[in-house]
């Protein structure tokens, strides 16, 4: 079942409408997490699961950046977070193959 959040300690659920007018929150709880929807959208009004379990400033912000009108920065910052870690993913092949190295050289 899920029950629409229309108060709330913080007064998330209406903050979120300064962001979206159509933007709403659901409680799932079946699954027990909150969830973002957006009445205008066609089909289906869900938008995204809120990563927190509790609703506060973080929902706030992590809605905002998560909107479609900052998908160039989200796309850049996957393409950097991916570089990062295939940088680190390549150092770490090179250090065990060095390591590797090292322990047949001395055995020879």
């Amino acid at each position: 079942m899920k029950i629409k959040i229309n108060s709330d300690v913080y007064g998330i659920a209406k903050r979120i409408k300064y962001i979206d007018k159509d933007y709403y929150i659901l409680y799932n709880t079946s699954t027990r997490v909150f969830e973002l929807h957006n009445s205008s959208q066609r089909d289906s009004t869900y938008c995204l699961t809120l990563p927190y379990d509790t609703l506060d400033f973080r929902v706030l912000v992590y809605t905002f950046e998560s909107r479609s009108t900052n998908i160039d920065k989200i796309v850049e910052k996957i393409e950097n977070d991916n570089k990062l870690r295939e940088n680190a993913d390549t150092r770490s092949v090179l250090s065990q193959f060095n390591d590797t190295l090292e322990t047949e050289m001395k055995r020879s």
